[in-house]
């Protein structure tokens, strides 16, 4: 389980997003500048994971558009791809 926005900062720059400066990742940072990694984010900290997850879902959130980011659901997010694991 990942708990800290900045422990994805190297995978979602390697996707392609566009991420705030690591000292800052940790902190609030603004979700309209940076619309990917927020959402990337919200999908990925504090939930169980596979370890090959955080790649393969920077690089589905990383394809979305700019325009479609800002109004994807879960679903659409899984429908694209999205590797996510509920705990029981």
């Amino acid at each position: 389980m990942l708990v800290f926005a900045s422990q994805l900062i190297h995978v979602a720059r390697k996707a392609g997003m566009k991420v705030p400066v690591l000292e800052k990742a940790d902190e609030e940072f603004d979700g309209k500048e940076y619309p990917h990694f927020q959402v990337f984010c919200r999908v990925q900290l504090c939930r169980p994971i596979d370890w090959t997850d955080p790649e393969h879902n920077a690089k589905v959130i990383a394809d979305i558009s700019d325009e479609a980011i800002k109004e994807i659901t879960l679903e659409g997010l899984i429908n694209r791809g999205l590797r996510i694991h509920f705990s029981s």
